[in-house]
Formats: structure tokens, C-alpha cells, sequence
């Protein structure tokens, strides 16, 4: 049987209201969503632009020293071209004949006015195939040297961002900026310089002439600590005379580095060599390192993408491959590095402002569903009361009659037979006289649940009168619905209502049952006036019990 429960709620309206404050949700989400992705990339946008202002400074600055060498280049391969022919040439020519066979030796023609050219032996240069004297190119490459080292007397170590700057001769002989005052050490610091990748790398061609070639980071040998060489080959006339280099060491670069440094980049910066190690940095306190896969990840980007960024273990990494310098210069700051800077407080001050309105729209949304439920309820409760009766929980007598007609159009349709139950509480206003309208009232409502627990799905009942009661059987013959009726007269007399510890008492109840297929007629007035008119009978002849016909 079909009774909806007190508790009904219409679904619909509060079904609406979540739509809304999702679609509500939603729409904010996207917007702060946008919000923050155009934030993110003015981020990335200007974390690039910083690394990139960054490298122009620094490319500036390696971009003098490197101009200075390619002036010396230049100015070597003229001299080398077109010797001088001049007294301090010749004295420089004699003396070197005199000092050639000697294990280590410096020859400097003016001690205040140029560098000296320190050498080693001819027996020194047998251990190396590389090396060489020529001695048709050595006078020119003599003469040039000289030359070399008065124009390098203006090199300053102290000043320039380049600590030291170099000639190595493939000729056994060397120039530098920063020359060894003791003879012991000179053969060692030559078997250095010939020795290192950027010197024995170099090719007597033309191409490498025009080239200039970058070291990776290694150590040096003077206790300067990590250091990164420029070099360019010294040719002429289709001859490999030997190698132009510049040092830098790591503790310039770093100095270079903290005053390039822009605002913007708040953590680590480094400045990597061709294979991606690191020649210098400046790294931040809180500054976290990337895993070895995050770091191999990274370096196959690098190495696909000149200049870039990416994102690994919640760092934002960016990089640009320089143009001057054989490197690149990277920057990695963590998530709580880029948060203190102003598009980070940004960041959190919108995504603040979005989780202040989310709360305000939950509580919003309460408050209304609140509200439509306690309507829904009110009308749930209201449409339930006009169809049912509130005592006995079955349906009034208007709504009854409305279904009952609706049943008797269907089987009518259908042409299946419809069976009406009517039913009586015997001596009801005895029990309200003995035992008062509360036990009239339990004594209704146990009925009622009796009938209810004993109908289909299908069935209806309702309250028709004061203790009158009124069932549908759809589908259903005369005989099964009088063994309906009698089971519920049965279930009834069975039972016994306690009104108190000391009050216990049973009710009865008469049915009539009447049947369409029996009348001929599917009019609910007309059958449930029959089996009204055999629930008489039945109280007629003695009370509970069932009657189906005369």
C-alpha cells in the first residue's frame, strides 16, 4: 500500500539550489584559476627577463675581457706577419740561442717595460710530438713575442675581471700576465699549460683560428681554486703557432654574479659550463637540490632548449644559454622562494580572497538549504495532511475516493475485477465511554496498522468515517478479498491494547466485501455502498465477522 512517510521532502528545490552554488563555484574557481595562471606565466615571464638582464651583464663583462684577447690575437698574427726589425729583436734572438738548451729560462729585454718569455729546454720539447721548434718561424714568433709582452705589461691583474692571461707557444716557450718569479717552478707551470684540454684540443687549421674555444670547469694549478679558460689558436701562413688563453677563476665570477644579480631571482643562480657543470653560484639559505632524476630530466631539456624553464620537485627552474660564453646561466628557486616575491604575495592574496568568498558561498549555501528544506518540509507536511488522515497515518476520505475512482477507471480499462472492503471497530463508543478517547484513539490507530501491514503495494485504505474504515483491492475476486477481510478481522482479535499497567482490553471489527465482477459495476459510490450495506449485515448478525454476500 502506498502512504508516504511524515518526514516527506520535495528533492527538487534543494536539487536546484545545489546546481546554482556548484555552477556558483565553478564559474569563481575558473576565474581565480585564469587569475592564476596569468600570474604564473608574468611570473615565468619575468623570472626569464631577470635571467636575461642578468646575462647580458655578465656577458658584458666576459665580452671585454674576450674583445682584449681578440685584439691580441689579431696583433700577434700581424707581427708574426710582418716582424720588426729592431735592436731589442736581435738581442732577444741572441739571447735566446744562448739560453735554449737550459732546462728552465726567462728572457725579458726591458725588466720595467715588458713581460718576460720564459722557456725550456730543446731536450724538454723531445717528450711531447705536439711541440716543436721550427726554426724557420722561430725568429718571427720570437719577435712577435717580444712585442706581445710589452703590450701585456698594460694587463692588470688586480683590476681586470680576467685574473691572468696567457701565450703558450707549441715552441716550448710561454707569456703571461702574471709571470713565475721563481725559475724551479717554470718548467712545471709549462707541462700544466700543454697539457690542459682547451691547449691540446686546438687544430693547426684555419677554422680554429677564427674560433674561440671555452674549458670546462676545473681546478687550477696555482692554488686559484675553480677556474673556467678562453682560448683562441694562434695561426698564420698555414702554420699552428700556439694558443691564446684567458683565465677565470670561480671567485671573480662570483663576485661578477652578486652584483649582476637581479631582484627578481631569489634562488640559487649558477653559471654552468658546456657540460652543465657548475663554474659559480649564488645560492640561497633555504635553496633545495633537485634529485638525480630531476637533474638528468633537466639537462636533456637544457640541451634541447637554448633558453627555457621548467618545472621539478616544486622548483621553478629557468635558463639561458649564454651567448659569449660557452655555458649557461641558471636559476632555481623553490616554491617558498618565489612566494616573498610581489606576484607571490599576489598569488596568496588571491588565492586567500577565493577561499574567503568559497567560505562565505558554503555558509550562503547552508543558510538556504536550510531554508528550502524547512519549506520543502512545510509544504511536504501540508500536502500530506490534505490526503491523509493524521491519527491512523492511511488516507482521509477525499483523498480516498479520488485514488478509489482512479483504481476502478484502470480495472475498468483493464477489465479486471475490483473487491471493496468495508470495516467497523464493533462497540467503539463503548470503549471511548470505558476507557476513554485515548484508548479510542490507540485502539483506531492499532487497527489501521493492522490493515496496512495486511495490504499489497497495490492496495489503498483509508479512514472513511469515525471508526469506519474502507479498502481497495484492485485485481482482486470476492473470494480473496472476503480471506483478506477475514485476516484482518483475525490479526484484530488477536491483539490486545494496553492503556495502562492495569488496563489491557481487545477490539473487534464487521466487514463487508463487495466485488465488481459480482455487480457488474466498476462505480466506486455504487461498491462501496454495497459493502457498506453487507457490513450492516454483518453487524446485524452478531458482530466480527466477515460478510461477502446475503
Amino acid at each position: 500500500m502506498a502512504v508516504l512517510p511524515l518526514s516527506v521532502r520535495t528533492l527538487r528545490p534543494a536539487l536546484r539550489i545545489h546546481l546554482v552554488f556548484l555552477a556558483v563555484f565553478l564559474f569563481s574557481s575558473f576565474l581565480t584559476w585564469r587569475e592564476l595562471h596569468t600570474l604564473k606565466i608574468n611570473y615565468e615571464d619575468r623570472q626569464r627577463a631577470a635571467l636575461v638582464d642578468m646575462q647580458n651583464g655578465l656577458e658584458s663583462q666576459f665580452q671585454e675581457s674576450i674583445d682584449g684577447m681578440i685584439y691580441y690575437r689579431r696583433m700577434f698574427n700581424y707581427a708574426l706577419a710582418h716582424p720588426l726589425d729592431a735592436d731589442h729583436g736581435r738581442r732577444a734572438l741572441l739571447e735566446f740561442q744562448q739560453l735554449r738548451s737550459q732546462p728552465a729560462w726567462q728572457l725579458r729585454l726591458n725588466m720595467s717595460r715588458s713581460m718576460p718569455i720564459n722557456g725550456v729546454s730543446d731536450s724538454w720539447l723531445t717528450h711531447d710530438s705536439l711541440l716543436q721548434r721550427d726554426a724557420a718561424r722561430m725568429d718571427a714568433e720570437l719577435r712577435a713575442a717580444m712585442e706581445f709582452s710589452f703590450i701585456l705589461q698594460f694587463s692588470d691583474p688586480d683590476t681586470d675581471f680576467h685574473t691572468r692571461f696567457w701565450y703558450t707557444s707549441r715552441a716550448g716557450f710561454f707569456i703571461s700576465s702574471r709571470p713565475p718569479h721563481d725559475l724551479s717552478t717554470l718548467a712545471a707551470s709549462y707541462a700544466t699549460m700543454v697539457s690542459r684540454p682547451w691547449f691540446r684540443a686546438m687544430q693547426a687549421t684555419a677554422d680554429d683560428a677564427k674560433q674561440l674555444r671555452w674549458s670546462g670547469v676545473y681546478q687550477g694549478a696555482e692554488r686559484e681554486g675553480a677556474m673556467l679558460t678562453a682560448s683562441t689558436a694562434v695561426f698564420n701562413d698555414g702554420y699552428w703557432y700556439g694558443v691564446l688563453s684567458m683565465d677565470f677563476t670561480r671567485q671573480r665570477i662570483d663576485a661578477l654574479l652578486n652584483r649582476m644579480r637581479h631582484s627578481a631571482l631569489q634562488g640559487s643562480v649558477v653559471l654552468l659550463d658546456n657540460m652543465q657543470r657548475p663554474i659559480a653560484s649564488l645560492d640561497a639559505a633555504d635553496s633545495k637540490a633537485l634529485s638525480q632524476q630531476a637533474q638528468r630530466l633537466l639537462s636533456a631539456q637544457m640541451a634541447r632548449q637554448p633558453q627555457g624553464s621548467l618545472r621539478l620537485e616544486h622548483q621553478f627552474i629557468s635558463w639561458s644559454k649564454l651567448r659569449n660564453v660557452d655555458g649557461y646561466l641558471l636559476n632555481q628557486q623553490t616554491l617558498t622562494q618565489g612566494l616573498r616575491q610581489d606576484l607571490g604575495r599576489a598569488t596568496l592574496f588571491m588565492l586567500s580572497m577565493w577561499l574567503l568568498f568559497v567560505l562565505l558561498l558554503l555558509l550562503a549555501h547552508q543558510v538556504v538549504i536550510r531554508l528550502v528544506t524547512r519549506l520543502s518540509d512545510l509544504s511536504a507536511t501540508l500536502a500530506w495532511r490534505a490526503s491523509y488522515d493524521g491519527l491512523t497515518q492511511l488516507l482521509n476520505r477525499s483523498a480516498f475516493f479520488e485514488r478509489f475512482e482512479a483504481q476502478a477507471a484502470r480495472c475498468r480499462q483493464l477489465n479486471a475485477p475490483l473487491a471493496v472492503i468495508q470495516l467497523d471497530i464493533d462497540h467503539f463508543k463503548a470503549v471511548n465511554d470505558s476507557w476513554g478517547h485515548q484508548a479510542g484513539d490507540a485502539a483506531l490507530t492499532r487497527v489501521a496498522a493492522i490493515i496496512a501491514q495486511t495490504l499489497r503495494k497495490n492496495d489503498l485504505a483509508g479512514r472513511v468515517g469515525g471508526e469506519e474504515f474502507c479498502v481497495v483491492l484492485p485485481e482482486t475476486t470476492l473470494a480473496d478479498a472476503e480471506q483478506v477481510a477475514e485476516r484482518i478481522r483475525q490479526r484484530l482479535g488477536a491483539e490486545i491494547i494496553e492503556v495502562s499497567p492495569d488496563g489491557v482490553f481487545g477490539v473487534t471489527l464487521s466487514a463487508g466485501v463487495a466485488n465488481s465482477e459480482e455487480q457488474g459495476d466498476y462505480r466506486a459510490q455504487n461498491l462501496q455502498a454495497e459493502a457498506d450495506r453487507r457490513l450492516y449485515l454483518a453487524k446485524s448478525r452478531g458482530r466480527n465477522r466477515v460478510v461477502a454476500s446475503d
